[in-house]
């Protein structure tokens, strides 16, 4: 372990920041702790991911503050209570954190820890959706249409349809007539190409090959992923992505990931493929059974496909 941070410091600090050189270190320092959180949480100890999660919050660490939140709303390593998890949530949007914002909303929306105040919801999911949280720009947008503010709802629906991985956006705008986000399938060329780039990955993935695995996503694709029992995603770069594979394997003795067939459609931006992987993964006595539903945009240049979005939602099976 000490090697893998040794490694991700190295590369972290290799980018070039505006922050100085101590809080590149404390950046590069929360970033390895919170990947070797995630890797922890995805094998399923709950209560050592909660201690490292805690650790990380009151260090002033926003996605460790999202996570601690997460917790507490489900009870994981910790009793239920959604009061401390609108806590922490609140924590990390006052600190400007967009998923955080969408959480706030979310609970004044439904009652999650608080009465219900929709319009106190309406103002943290505006918040949020300017930031372009998709999540928050398709609560935002249908709520203002249904108010009748057509014009408005339906530009945030949009801005939420072409971030290219929100399914309920995109099939509210192809119900309406003339207003639909043209979805179609591929040809047969764009097709094989995009099934080549998802065989590569698989195959990656299957021989634990991390570099193989993020080589055709681009260096500043948009990453988004969820943990299992997690309502709030994680925006992470290619890099960290690549870690959090790292880390992945190295909590595991057996590893097996398998994808379906996968379902492509073709938008004015290049091609959507959504996904069900199939992951097991297995340390001593302990085994998990997850499933990855992903949405991969994927770009065609000279027959070759790329990757410039990517959404993991990693789940229980049967969660």
């Amino acid at each position: 372990m000490r090697q893998l941070a040794g490694l991700l410091l190295g590369a972290l600090l290799s980018t070039p920041l505006s922050a100085s050189d101590d809080e590149q270190t404390r950046i590069a320092r929360e970033m390895i702790q919170m990947l070797d959180a995630y890797a922890v949480y995805k094998m399923g100890d709950f209560d050592e991911a909660f201690e490292r999660y805690r650790r990380l919050a009151e260090a002033g660490n926003r996605q460790g503050m999202l996570n601690l939140g997460n917790m507490h709303a489900a009870g994981l390593g910790t009793r239920t209570d959604l009061g401390q998890a609108l806590s922490w949530y609140q924590r990390a949007a006052d600190a400007g954190d967009a998923i955080g914002m969408y959480e706030v909303a979310r609970a004044h929306d439904i009652g999650l820890g608080t009465p219900a105040d929709p319009d106190e919801a309406l103002r943290w999911y505006q918040r949020s959706a300017e930031q372009d949280n998709a999540d928050a720009q398709w609560a935002l947008g249908e709520r203002l249409y249904q108010q009748g503010q057509h014009a408005n709802g339906l530009s945030w629906i949009r801005a939420a349809a072409r971030q290219g991985e929100h399914a309920q956006a995109q099939q509210f705008l192809a119900a309406l007539d003339g207003d639909g986000v043209a979805a179609i399938q591929p040809n047969n060329e764009q097709r094989q190409a995009v099934l080549a780039a998802l065989s590569m990955i698989d195959q990656a993935a299957q021989r634990r090959d991390v570099d193989a695995l993020v080589a055709l996503i681009r260096d500043d694709a948009q990453i988004q992923v969820r943990l299992p029992q997690s309502r709030s995603w994680q925006a992470l770069s290619k890099a960290q992505l690549r870690t959090l594979w790292q880390q992945t394997f190295a909590q595991t003795d057996r590893y097996h990931y398998q994808r379906n067939e996968p379902e492509l459609l073709s938008t004015d931006d290049g091609i959507l493929a959504f996904s069900l992987i199939r992951e097991t993964l297995a340390r001593g006595e302990r085994t998990q059974q997850l499933e990855i539903h992903e949405s991969a945009r994927l770009q065609l240049l000279e027959g070759r496909a790329s990757i410039y979005g990517l959404r993991l939602d990693i789940r229980q099976r049967g969660e």
